[in-house]
């Protein structure tokens, strides 16, 4: 096991839920809680301690940010979290001066620590923390449209009655409102979606609308999202600790693009180990690259 220490920095909603995730997973020797509010670091840790009594390998503790600089994985969730309708580019200006300054805080960095963001605007953080982190940028990614392509699938297996890890299809592009779904890429055992049972070509706008809406209905009623990019950000740290080569959409640099957004990758203990073309219509070409030019203005 190559990555043993976890130090998540950020311990709002999104941040504690990820250290729950990641103490249920029993997969991390050492979680490392690190926030600038420091009672309420304390007070997550007390009632994360609970749950230790269900895992049997993993400690948890608060930490400093030079503890976090010598981790093994990294994870960024701090920063301002998006209101009922507000979009994710808004968090803009707010957000890059919090994760500009975790990085002066966290230099040195371990060189061959793993760094996972989170915060939103995901995409355009991505890129500042893969410019001033000093790490190379396969270790330095974002949790992209990961989440948005669980969703996508779970639409999917609803429709056609199949489980969802025996479907294939990618939302890419932007973590954000000019995501694009892949459907020309996207099957089921080897059948192109729109000629499986149970979906069909006109679903595609609606089934769309309804990925990139999903968080927006989550904020509206509960004011947060926490337990999916939770769940998955558990499930990256997995695959790197495991080395396990899975294949998932994140964010980082597409030279083909010369922009950061999410496309499907190989993930294994190095981080990302290769980035993947997929097939696309000339229609699912032109959203992304709406989507990198739109993300281009910003970076």
């Amino acid at each position: 096991m190559k990555h043993s220490k976890i130090a998540v920095i950020g311990a709002g909603a999104v941040g504690s839920t990820t250290a729950y995730a990641l103490l249920l997973k029993n997969i991390a020797a050492e979680i490392v809680l690190v926030d600038i509010d420091e009672i309420r670091c304390h007070g997550e840790i007390l009632d994360l301690s609970d749950a230790l009594a269900f895992n049997g390998t993993s400690k948890i503790k608060t930490g400093s940010s030079q503890d976090a600089s010598q981790a093994d994985i990294i994870v960024i969730a701090a920063g301002k979290p998006q209101k009922p309708g507000e979009a994710r580019l808004d968090l803009l200006s707010t957000n890059k001066k919090i994760i500009s300054d975790i990085f002066t805080a966290i230099k040195p960095i371990n060189k061959s620590t793993i760094v996972i963001m989170v915060t939103n605007p995901l995409d355009v953080l991505t890129a500042l923390a893969q410019s001033i982190s000093g790490l190379p940028h396969n270790q330095v990614f974002g949790t992209g449209t990961y989440l948005d392509t669980l969703r996508l699938r779970g639409i999917i297996a609803e429709k056609t009655h199949v489980a969802k890890n025996a479907i294939h299809a990618y939302v890419i592009g932007e973590h954000g409102d000019s995501q694009c779904i892949a459907w020309s890429s996207a099957e089921i055992a080897g059948t192109p979606i729109a000629q499986f049972p149970g979906i069909e070509k006109k679903d595609f706008e609606s089934i769309a609308q309804t990925v990139k809406d999903t968080a927006y209905e989550i904020i509206k009623c509960k004011g947060s999202t926490h337990f999916g990019i939770a769940a998955c950000v558990a499930t990256i740290c997995e695959a790197i600790i495991f080395d396990q080569k899975t294949i998932i959409p994140l964010s980082t640099y597409i030279q083909k693009c010369d922009i950061v957004f999410s496309m499907p990758v190989v993930l294994g203990e190095n981080g990302i180990e290769k980035i993947l073309s997929i097939s696309l219509s000339d229609e699912e070409r032109k959203k992304l690259q709406d989507s990198a030019e739109l993300l281009r203005k910003l970076i």
